[in-house]
C-alpha cells in the first residue's frame, strides 16, 4: 500500500483518463458508515453488501477478481469534525480498520496497487 499526498492523485487520474492506467477512485468518507457508502457507490457493490469490515473485504475481493490486468485502487479519505468511535486517528478520516482491509487486499492481489491519498 502506498501513501501519497492528495495532489499526487491527479497524476494517477490523468493516466486513467488517457487510458494508460486502470484506476478506481473512492473519494471521501467522514465516518465508517459514509466510507462504506463511498466504496459501495464507487465500486458498484451489490445490494447485499453487509456494511462491516469483513463484507468490505469480500466485496473488494469480488472487484479485484473481475480485473484481468493491473489496476489501482485510490482511496482519498475525507476529513471529519465529530469524533467517531471506530476511528483511531481522529480528525483525519483515515479509518484504521479500513486501512487494514486495504492492506490485506493489497497482499492478496499482485496486479493491484492500493494508494491512500494523505490529506
Amino acid at each position: 500500500m502506498i501513501h501519497i499526498e492528495a495532489a499526487g492523485v491527479d497524476g494517477l487520474l490523468a493516466r486513467a483518463v488517457a487510458g494508460t492506467d486502470h484506476v478506481h477512485l473512492v473519494d471521501g468518507g467522514a465516518d465508517r458508515e459514509e466510507i462504506y457508502d463511498r466504496f459501495a457507490e464507487a465500486l458498484l457493490f451489490p445490494e447485499w453488501f453487509g456494511r462491516n469490515l469483513d463484507a468490505l473485504l469480500d466485496c473488494l475481493r469480488d472487484v479485484a477478481d473481475r480485473h484481468d490486468h493491473p489496476w489501482t485502487l485510490v482511496w482519498r479519505p475525507g476529513r471529519h469534525d465529530a469524533p467517531d468511535p471506530h476511528l483511531e486517528t481522529e480528525g483525519t478520516g483515515t479509518d484504521a480498520g479500513v486501512l487494514e482491509v486495504l492492506s490485506d487486499l493489497d497482499g492478496e492481489y499482485a496486479d493491484l496497487s492500493i494508494v491512500v491519498a494523505d490529506r
